[in-house]
Parts: structure tokens; sequence; C-alpha cells
């Protein structure tokens, strides 16, 4: 590799690493706060026939916590 190409790769990692940080920092994603069967989401937390059937729900799916996704 000639030495510009070397500046121009290590220049280009950088700006990608500065548009990635804004890009986290914005984050402009809204959490999910659906209704089901009249109820809203704290009612949804304390029904214990709805958090039966999401524990079951994502027992076959794989959760990865550091970039919160939930992959079935």
């Amino acid at each position: 590799m000639t030495r510009k190409s070397i500046i121009a790769l290590t220049t280009l990692l950088g700006l990608l690493s500065v548009v990635n940080g804004f890009m986290l920092f914005l984050n402009t994603s809204v959490p999910s706060r659906a209704a089901i069967a009249g109820m809203n989401y704290q009612e949804l937390i304390r029904d214990s026939d709805f958090t039966r059937a999401v524990k079951s729900v994502v027992q076959e799916c794989k959760v990865n916590i550091d970039i919160a996704k939930l992959m079935c």
C-alpha cells in the first residue's frame, strides 16, 4: 500500500467513526407501547397471562443485550 492510500483509508475510517458516534447519539428510535385488548403498557406488564406468553415466545429467540435486539 502506498502512503496516500494508507492516509485515505485512515481518514475514511475516522470519518465513519464520527458518523457512527453521531448516529448513536441521535438515536431517533421510539420504544413500542402498543395496547392489546384495551390494556396499556403498565397493565400488560402486570398481566400474568401476557407475561407468561411473552416468556414462552422469547425462550425460542436469541437476545443480544449489547444492541437491544431480539432475533427469532
